[in-house]
This record gives structure tokens, sequence and C-alpha cells, in this order.
């Protein structure tokens, strides 16, 4: 990383940190749950009978109970893996493209998904999970020996995440079965201690948590989540499409990204990425119900493969930029009113997007930005 982008890089961290101090976190819905979590295991007592929904994230959430004592740990956790974030996305973008501009574009696509860092404020885990996916694709690019255990981690904090086995599945099995052990006994050990005191391998909330009563110590069995129906399917491509439903991203970068993949046969991992967006679909497709979210690793795919069209085409981010506003004022409307002040701080990320195209575009047009 060149001085200029390594300042760059740096001074979204702390804008970023300084968004996320301007707002007002307050715990909600499942955030209870995985707070609850932390602070019982803290004390010394694992307790997946009483806690509903996957707690990996709340083991990352103990050490900051210890040192802080706030009933937010859950909360400070996803702000910190978000703001780790961002150089990895950086970095992500730049290593996969071989472009210092490759890494400024991407980065922006990062502050252009706002339901991460938006929902994180009422303790939800999506934060955590795209830093996980983050590290897993740049563990896939840079051939990690590591990446596997990240996966394993990656999929206790939620499940989403082992879709992108297939990344650095054809480098496992080539030389990396060392870190099999590892990475079994991350999930053995969660999914055994989960089925020791509840009877179920996960403590799911799907089944009649949002209508009814919901016994957190008595829930449904697993596999009641997955009814595969056409409309299933039909509903991962609403979840992909229609602001309403407070989609992830811009749907121009899916469409970007899937014209990529299925043109660019040159793109690096291409096989690799449509299985894991493929898996996603299937799996998000079966279940009786689902949300954008968990849809966030196909939409990274998509994020990264679009950004070969905007290295090549700078006028689309213009575009995405247009586009986006519509992906915020949902969220904004639903969820990030509860959190900051008003609209104008909450869009921050999207001025800070905006601002590093104009840097990018002058820079270019006035030859100081030259690749290296």
């Amino acid at each position: 990383m060149d001085s200029s982008h390594k300042k760059i890089v740096v001074l979204v961290v702390l804008a970023m940190l300084g968004y996320f101090l301007l707002a007002t976190p307050v715990m909600m819905d499942d955030g209870f749950h995985y707070e609850g979590f932390a602070e019982s295991l803290a004390k010394g007592k694992l307790d997946f009978k009483s806690f509903y929904g996957f707690q990996g994230l709340s083991f990352f959430a103990v050490p900051i109970f210890w040192l802080t004592k706030s009933h937010n740990s859950i909360i400070i956790v996803s702000m910190i893996f978000s703001l780790l974030s961002i150089p990895l996305a950086y970095f992500i973008g730049k290593d996969f493209y071989k472009d210092k501009k490759g890494g400024l574009y991407f980065l922006m696509l990062f502050l252009l998904t706002p339901y991460p860092y938006t929902t994180m404020m009422r303790g939800f885990q999506e934060a955590a999970l795209l830093f996980f996916i983050l590290l897993i694709i740049y563990g896939s690019i840079k051939k990690k020996i590591w990446t596997q255990v990240t996966w394993a981690v990656g999929g206790v904090v939620k499940p989403f995440a082992l879709v992108l086995f297939p990344l650095f599945l054809k480098d496992f099995w080539n030389k990396k079965w060392v870190w099999l052990l590892p990475s079994l006994l991350i999930g053995g050990l969660y999914l055994g201690a989960s089925y020791y005191q509840t009877g179920h391998l996960v403590n799911n909330a799907a089944i009649n948590s949002y209508q009814g009563n919901f016994d957190a110590g008595n829930p449904p069995p697993l596999l009641k989540s997955f009814v595969p129906e056409t409309r299933g399917f039909l509903r991962v491509g609403a979840n992909l499409f229609l602001h309403f439903r407070k989609i992830m991203i811009s749907p121009l970068i899916i469409v970007l990204g899937a014209f990529s993949l299925l043109l660019n046969r040159s793109l690096r991992l291409r096989k690799e990425m449509i299985a894991a967006i493929i898996l996603n679909f299937v799996l998000v497709g079966s279940l009786t119900f689902s949300f954008p979210k968990y849809l966030l690793p196909m939409t990274i795919l998509f994020a990264l493969a679009s950004v070969s069209y905007l290295l090549k085409h700078r006028w689309l981010i213009i575009l995405v930029l247009v586009d986006s506003l519509f992906v915020f004022l949902p969220i904004w409307s639903y969820f990030g009113r509860s959190f900051w002040p008003n609209i104008y701080i909450y869009m921050a990320p999207f001025y800070l997007a905006a601002a590093l195209f104009v840097y990018e575009y002058l820079l270019t047009k006035h030859n100081l930005n030259p690749n290296s």
C-alpha cells in the first residue's frame, strides 16, 4: 500500500469510528440473546439452553465484557470487526485485481453496504459476519494456511459463511490437510456443547420465533426450517433487488457482478465464486423464510466481481451512488433512525464513498495516481 492510500484507509477508519461514536446503541430483539450468552459465559457459565441463535460472536464479546462491564459488549466487538473490515476490503480489491484502484473501489462498495454497520447497533451479528466473509475471501486469494480455520469460526458466527468453502477447497485438497483438525474441532465443540445442553445441534430461532410464543429452551428441530418451495427461491431474488426489503447493496452491483462472473472468463476464482453463490442461493432458498442479510456472502462476491466493470467504466460508480441512496433510505427508516440523531449524519458513509470516487477521479484525470 502506497503512502497516499495508507492515509486514505486510516482516515476512513477514523471517520467510521467517529460515525459509530455518534450513534446511540440500543439492544433489541436477538441482540439480547447474544449479549446474554456472552455475559453468562463471562461469568463462567456456558448456556445454550437459555439463549437461542448462533453464538459465535458472543465468545469474542467475553473479553470486552470483562474489560468494560458494558451490557453492549456484543455491539462493541461488532464495531471492532467493522473497523477491521475497512483495510481488509481495500486489500482484497487491490490484491484480487492487482490494482490499487481496485482496492479503493471495493472499499467504496463496503461503505455502500449499510445494513451490517447499522444493525450492529441493535446487537445483530452481520458486521462480524461480514468481517469473516472478507477474511475468508482474502485468505483464499492469498492462499493462506489459516483460511479454513477462519471459515469454521465464521460458520459459528453465522452459518451462511460456510457456503464460501469452494473458494479455498482446491488449495485445501492440495496441501493443507493439517488445518482440518482445528477447523473440525471448532465446529464439533460448538455443536456438541449445544447438543448436550439442548438436544439440538443448533438452538434455532427460525420456526415460531417471529409469531406466537417461542421457548428458547425447547426449539423445534433444525430441519423444520428447510422446506424447499418455489416462493423461497423467488424470495432470494426479491432480497437482492427490491429496495424496500432493506437489501444489502445496490442492485446494479448485483447485475454488474453477475455479468462479470458469466462473461469474464479470466476473472480470478471465477468458478469458485459461482459455486459459492449457487450454494448460498440453494441454502437460503430452501428456508421457510429469509432476509436479505442471509445473502451477505453472495452479495460480497457479486460486489467483488463488479469492480472489474467499475475499473473499466468509472461513470458506472455514479449510477451506483444514485442507486445506493435507495439502499440507505429504507434502512434509515426502519433501523438507522433509532441510533443516529438525523439522516444527514446517518448518510456519512455514503459521503465517504462519494469522496473516495472524487479523489480517485481527480487524481486519475490529472495523471497523479499511477498504478504500481
